[in-house]
């Protein structure tokens, strides 16, 4: 086993490296983008050395011109792209600063947060020792636990009413004539129908016996209801025991001094909050950051894409064939170097974009893979799987599982699945229930595996009590009644005479 804070760290471990990836995966397109400047800038230096090989044949060096014209300000262009991937890669480093003096600070907190829980676990467990020796405490205890006893009973019993309600209700409600007449009210005050038809009604009746049968059928749907009356009483009843068990214990807790210990435990987990709340905007600060500086270096953004387009509108009306139309007109071999050495910058070119595509998709896998483990952080700290109650059941798999994180093979909502389902909350030395959910919260239990079930009654609420485990509490069996056991019975007439 391992325990939660390890797991954490490991997390911790795989977040630095996937940060460390995302700033090597961002230093290709940088450098792709600045050769790709760089291609254009001698394809407009070969396009103006043909211009000027050129001049008794092209207008008055126009050309020339134009083309030196864009050389230049792309130069500027590019010097300017230059600072922005500085400016960007210097803020990148400095959030990642602050994350990390983030991260020490959270370590030690982790400690006092570790430290106050323990020390308060072991002053509750001391109080509640000493409140089990008290006559009138095991006295709650045993009420609180009679009371569910007798309300899981009742339960039972209401189960077993409703299935032989709708079992021996059924001949009734499928014959005819009964769903006729008690359709009708017949028997009752506000029977329906003129006094003829009311006569017939009283004809069918008594043919089929329906007065006996009437009865017999609200005594069937009776039994359901007035259990469920039973119930609800004993659930409250169950509810004041509790209440009154818990408030003994509040009582003992305090006076014993444990709620120090808890106010001291609660603070120090506040504590840790605000650090991975502050480590939470960092992070989004950051992948801003990244994100601004992906599309600056993918030439979607900013002075390299002004600088991309300049070139590409001056280089677009000068086709290769057009190219060699003219340098053919010449004797001169140079303006024909020019031209081929102006194509092998062209596909060079072409390349170099191929591979810039690929270098932007790392990048964005490496920003997925980030965001994706720093998402599955976030859930860990929230559902307080770091806290010393919670285990691991294998640091391999653990690490198996971050590993494949990182690479893309596993997506944030797997890894956290699987993390999920692995752990596993240990006990601690008091109840969970112990001096009620006020105080328990002080010892940062699991969340979201630590479920607890709760009986509804008719009204539909929900009861948050739970059986105790207190050391002089005794076992109350659950009452059950198998079908085989009930008697048929009902309003048989097979649908008339």
């Amino acid at each position: 086993m391992v325990s939660g804070q390890k797991t954490l760290h490991a997390i911790d471990t795989a977040i630095v490296r996937a940060r460390n990836d995302l700033s090597k995966a961002s230093i290709l397109p940088a450098k792709i983008s600045g050769q790709l400047v760089a291609l254009r800038r001698e394809e407009s230096l070969a396009l103006s050395k043909i211009s000027r090989l050129r001049l008794d044949l092209i207008a008055a060096g126009e050309d020339e011109q134009k083309l030196g014209s864009v050389d230049r300000q792309a130069a500027k262009l590019l010097a300017a792209h230059e600072r922005s991937e500085r400016r960007l890669a210097i803020k990148a480093e400095q959030i990642e600063d602050k994350i990390l003096e983030l991260e020490a600070q959270r370590r030690a907190q982790e400690k006092a947060v570790t430290a106050a829980i323990t020390a308060y676990d072991k002053k509750a467990a001391a109080c509640q020792k000493k409140l089990l020796t008290d006559p009138d405490y095991t006295t709650l205890i045993s009420k609180a636990d009679n009371f569910d006893a007798m309300s899981e009973r009742a339960e039972a019993k209401l189960v077993v009413a409703r299935e032989d309600e709708q079992d021996k209700g059924a001949p009734y409600r499928e014959d005819g004539f009964f769903t006729y007449l008690q359709n009708r009210s017949y028997g009752q005050k506000d029977a329906k129908g003129w006094a003829l038809t009311k006569m017939l009604d009283g004809w069918i009746a008594r043919l089929c016996n329906y007065q006996s049968a009437a009865i017999n059928y609200r005594r069937l749907q009776a039994i359901p209801a007035r259990l469920e009356t039973h119930l609800e009483r004993l659930q409250d009843q169950a509810d004041e025991a509790r209440e009154h068990l818990q408030k003994r214990e509040q009582d003992m807790l305090i006076s014993q001094g444990v709620e120090k210990a808890r106010q001291d435990s609660l603070k120090a987990q506040s504590q840790l909050e605000k650090i991975d709340a502050k480590i939470a905007a960092q992070e989004d600060k950051h992948l801003a950051v990244r994100n601004e500086q992906a599309a600056l270096t993918a030439g979607q953004s900013g002075p390299y894409a002004e600088a991309i387009k300049l070139l590409s509108r001056a280089l677009a009306a000068k086709d290769r064939p057009g190219l060699n139309v003219l340098a053919a007109q010449t004797a001169s071999p140079d303006d024909d170097r020019a031209v081929a050495i102006l194509s092998d910058l062209r596909k060079q070119s072409f390349e170099l974009e191929q591979d810039q595509n690929q270098a932007s998709k790392l990048l964005k896998k490496q920003q997925t893979s980030l965001k994706e483990l720093e998402n599955v952080r976030r859930k860990f700290k929230k559902n307080r799987y770091d806290t010393p109650f919670s285990q691991f059941p294998n640091a391999d798999l653990i690490s198996a599982l971050l590993g494949q994180a990182l690479i893309g093979a596993l997506s944030g909502d797997d890894l956290w699945n699987q993390i999920r389902r692995a752990q596993r909350t240990v006990s601690r030395s008091t109840n969970n229930d112990f001096g009620g959910i006020d105080w328990g919260e002080a010892m940062r239990l699991p969340r979201g595996n630590n479920r607890s079930g709760g009986r509804s009654n008719r009204q539909g609420r929900s009861s948050s009590r739970r059986s105790t485990s207190r050391g002089s509490s005794r076992n109350m069996s659950k009452i059950s009644f198998p079908k085989s056991a009930r008697r048929s019975g009902g309003f048989k007439t097979g649908g008339g005479f």
